[in-house]
């Protein structure tokens, strides 16, 4: 089975390290700042995973709108280390496109996956956001998310997040991104922009609290032509190195408000086992 590979990414969580005298006092000190933080991240690879391997990278990402600015997120960016098999992943083998026009509008109704290929899953998750009417009254609104490869532009590939609500609106949504540069020592950047709908600006605004993601899940099911019948397999989830880092892999998340606000976390993942 011959697969071309694409360009994929690592998303990211917060595991804040503090030294501040011995081994228990700085975990005290870490767990003190982690509760200060508004916003944290959790990332952690397969309980099976192994150097060398491949592994699903599971990310829980929360916000504490309490301690945040009441504007809308508007674009959010994950950098990955280098040494993840980013590039050399099974994910995304067909391209996801949307029309400009679904990243600015709600969509009530839309087919599966909002029309795109399967062979395009690189992630699938679940979000809360925090929906706030003009009227004062606030309601949590639960959904699956999806995260899909998109199309080549001026040398950098594509994103498609699709939003599919499930819980009391159940409206769906599309917002674009793409694969960047990052400043080192990380290896790239995943970047999603997250416009402000015209038809809910006089009416609601939309805060994330939470998104769980996990790249290159289990459940993922890409589908091929094997003498003429259509065939399902699990694709490859994202390449860890033969040897791991110094100081573990590390990842940083930026965050921009649209009043302006700027917010980011950086995390150090643990390595995994050896292989055998």
């Amino acid at each position: 089975m011959r697969r071309r590979p694409r360009t994929g990414l690592a998303l990211v969580g917060l595991a804040l390290l503090c030294a501040a005298g011995g081994p228990a006092a700085a975990t005290a000190a870490a767990a003190r700042h982690r509760h200060r933080e508004p916003v944290r991240l959790a990332v952690r690879f397969d309980a099976g995973a192994r150097l060398g391997g491949a592994t699903a990278v599971d990310v829980l990402l929360r916000l504490d709108l309490r301690r945040l600015t009441r504007a809308p997120l508007t674009e959010v960016r994950f950098a990955y280390p280098s040494s993840l098999g980013i590039v050399s992943s099974g994910l995304g083998l067909a391209t996801c496109t949307r029309p400009a026009s679904d990243f600015v509008k709600v969509l009530i109704v839309a087919p599966p996956l909002g029309g795109c290929s399967p062979n395009a899953v690189m992630g699938t998750g679940t979000a809360i956001a925090l929906v706030r009417l003009t009227t004062g009254q606030e309601i949590p609104e639960y959904a699956t998310v999806t995260l899909l490869s998109g199309a080549y532009a001026q040398g950098r590939l594509g994103l498609v997040v699709y939003v599919d609500g499930q819980r009391p609106f159940g409206a769906k949504l599309a917002f674009a991104g793409d694969v960047r540069d990052a400043p080192r020592p990380y290896g790239g950047a995943l970047a999603v922009r997250l416009p402000p709908a015209p038809s809910l600006v006089d009416l609601a605004t939309i805060s994330l609290a939470e998104l769980h993601l996990v790249l290159g899940a289990h459940t993922i099911r890409y589908y091929e032509r094997r003498r003429g019948r259509r065939v399902a397999y699990h694709p490859d989830g994202i390449a860890l190195p033969p040897a791991c880092p110094a100081d573990g892999f590390r990842f940083r998340t930026w965050m921009r408000f649209a009043d302006g606000t700027r917010r980011s976390a950086t995390t150090v993942t643990a390595c995994p086992p050896a292989a055998a």
